[in-house]
């Protein structure tokens, strides 16, 4: 068991090394054409960051603030508000930027171009949600599997 479990961990160590020593262009940036796209788009950050934190407060003044759970799952819900506004930002800058992300950047480039190019890092801020919902979600589970059902997760304002 333990030498399939050493197998698995070297071959998948080694893949990972192949691959990164072997990159390709990405080309991981998405810019919304029309101007109504991006106006939907961005109502849509508005939306979701709201109830992002809407769904922090929630929690924060419900009794399920003093189980560090929860507290993960609001952590997670407050970083989305944050990443909400990022993106927000960021598709503002982009449309008036006309900047390319070439593989060099010149040290010349201003304020706007930095901040813009901050806010495409944005992946990083929403894996970073998602594993704070990840780890307050597995730790809710394995609570209520010790618990064998006796405690009631169902009391207060989020049934």
């Amino acid at each position: 068991m333990k030498n399939s479990a050493a197998f698995r961990l070297v071959f998948l160590l080694s893949v990972l090394l192949f691959l990164s020593l072997m990159p390709q262009p990405c080309l991981a940036f998405q810019e919304h054409g029309a101007t109504e796209g991006l106006f939907a788009h961005q109502l849509a950050h508005i939306c979701f960051g709201s109830s992002m934190l809407w769904l922090f407060f929630m929690i924060k003044k419900s009794i399920y603030w003093k189980k560090k759970c929860w507290k993960a799952i609001a952590l997670g819900a407050i970083i989305l508000v944050f990443w909400n506004i990022m993106t927000f930002i960021g598709h503002i800058l982009a449309p008036r930027s006309q900047y390319l992300c070439d593989i060099t950047i010149p040290a010349n480039r201003g304020i706007g171009f930095w901040i813009w190019y901050l806010t495409k890092f944005d992946t990083l801020v929403s894996c970073l949600s998602m594993t704070c919902f990840f780890l307050g979600l597995r730790t809710l589970n394995r609570s209520i599997k010790t618990a064998g059902g006796k405690e009631n997760h169902n009391k207060g304002p989020l049934k």
